[in-house]
């Protein structure tokens, strides 16, 4: 039968050499039959939250300013042993062994496993977050230039029974049921008589969700001169001073929240967490520890009280509340404690004892090699006349020398660094390296 008398079928599937090339995408043949391709599908699935180790909140550059993002924790995964490798394995099959020790002969002396150094961990994984070899990233960050950034955060809560509650996440969750479109609403009832501070109170919570704390500020400003008994005035002012990073204005207001409403918790936290990072650390812990508790926010409260005291010196008084904080119920307070008293050990060892002597040593040497490495630096840019030609290239590294020097400088002086606090593990929080103490400035 000739090729004109075969079907076509057969030409396409049975004639083609066995030296050709195999058949395109789309085209009939053996390798493929004639189904149309359909694509998959891939849809967004969020991260389950439930098993969160933490709800950070922090503001962080964007533009020419900031703006609040929460960030989601998941603990770290376990760390899995060690395999021993094949030619290990067989080496120990095939090396001589000792004889076995005859019945009734005293066994040798076992030396007891070395114990570790928690300090010599921290400064090793320190060093690896300090040259970027150690990626730390939230499995989840919400931000707060959505609208819907509040209401998000609040069910992310929810969701996270067990995870640890930062201060300010809790007061971004009081702000998740407002209503943005409901402004002309608020601006409507301040013609009314008598309910002209509730409708500004409102009003200034719109405009907090909405990002304009400026403006929020003011109308809070108004609503407590028109009324300076409303707690509520007073608190959202200080509130909003505290999201603005106006810490002095927010521990005024906030003060005068605590007098009209004394014993309120989220008064006494934010108050206490206003002058916390006002590095007043006496009166902080005076708020802190009329709230400190055992669960809860409570249990947050009770470790910003231990920090508190860390920063004073008084260790022992620390090392009293990180023991009723390893003891509260839920979350991963005993990892946060673990962290805290290593931190107090290591703030106590700083100021007296070996641990000062090598830290002063080591940053003396660093000292030194920065100061010769910027005259080494000065003397061959004089030499090869880069100041007048190329003075960019002749100045930066100079600034950057001169920088290293200082940082140096205050480690000889005994002053801590911002990196030698916690941080132990990855999402367990640390209130002295927060965003909130030490901003974060936009890198140009």
């Amino acid at each position: 039968m000739s090729t004109r008398e075969q079907p076509a079928e057969a030409v396409l599937t049975e004639g083609r050499p066995p030296w050709s090339p195999p058949a395109a995408p789309g085209e009939l043949g053996p390798e493929q039959p004639h189904e149309a391709l359909e694509l998959e599908e891939h849809e967004y699935v969020e991260p389950e939250v439930s098993a969160a180790r933490s709800l950070l909140t922090a503001p962080l550059p964007a533009g020419l300013g900031e703006v609040l993002v929460t960030d989601i924790w998941l603990p770290p995964e376990p760390k899995q042993p060690e395999e021993q490798p094949a030619h290990a394995a067989a080496w120990e099959d095939t090396a001589e062994r000792p004889a076995r020790a005859p019945r009734g002969a005293p066994l040798p002396p076992t030396e007891p496993p070395p114990k570790s150094d928690p300090q010599r961990a921290w400064e090793t994984r320190q060093e690896l977050r300090e040259l970027g070899l150690l990626r730390e990233r939230p499995v989840l960050r919400y931000d707060a230039r959505v609208e819907e950034y509040w209401h998000a955060v609040q069910e992310a809560r929810e969701r996270a029974e067990r995870a640890i509650v930062d201060p300010y996440t809790d007061l971004v969750t009081t702000f998740a049921e407002v209503r943005p479109e409901s402004i002309a609403e608020h601006r409507s009832r301040l013609r009314e008589y008598g309910h002209r501070a509730e409708a500004m109170i409102e009003l200034g919570r719109a405009y907090v969700v909405i990002g304009r704390l400026k403006a929020a500020r003011g109308v809070f400003r108004h609503a407590a001169k028109l009324d300076p008994h409303n707690w509520g005035a007073w608190w959202h002012l200080g509130v909003a001073c505290l999201f603005s990073r106006a810490n002095a204005e927010a521990a005024a207001a906030l003060e005068h929240a605590a007098d009209e409403f004394p014993g309120d918790l989220r008064t006494e936290m934010a108050l206490g967490v206003a002058r916390y990072h006002l590095k007043q650390y006496e009166r902080a812990e005076y708020h802190l520890r009329r709230q400190a508790g055992d669960r809860g926010m409570r249990a947050t409260v009770r470790s910003m009280l231990a920090c508190a005291m860390r920063m004073q010196g008084k260790w022992d008084d620390a090392r009293v509340e990180l023991g009723f904080l390893r003891e509260c119920r839920g979350a991963e307070w005993g990892a946060l404690a673990d962290q805290c008293l290593d931190c107090v050990a290591r703030g106590e060892g700083k100021r007296e004892g070996p641990q000062r002597a090598r830290r002063r040593k080591s940053k003396m040497v660093q000292a030194l090699l920065s100061a010769l490495a910027g005259a080494g630096w000065a003397v061959y840019a004089v030499v090869e006349d880069l100041f007048p030609e190329r003075a960019p290239l002749a100045v930066l590294p100079l600034v950057g020398l001169g920088l290293l020097l200082l940082r140096s400088l205050q480690g000889i002086s005994g002053g801590e660094l911002a990196s030698e606090f916690g941080n132990a593990e990855q999402g367990l929080p640390c209130w002295q390296t927060t965003t909130w103490v030490r901003p974060r400035r936009p890198e140009f």
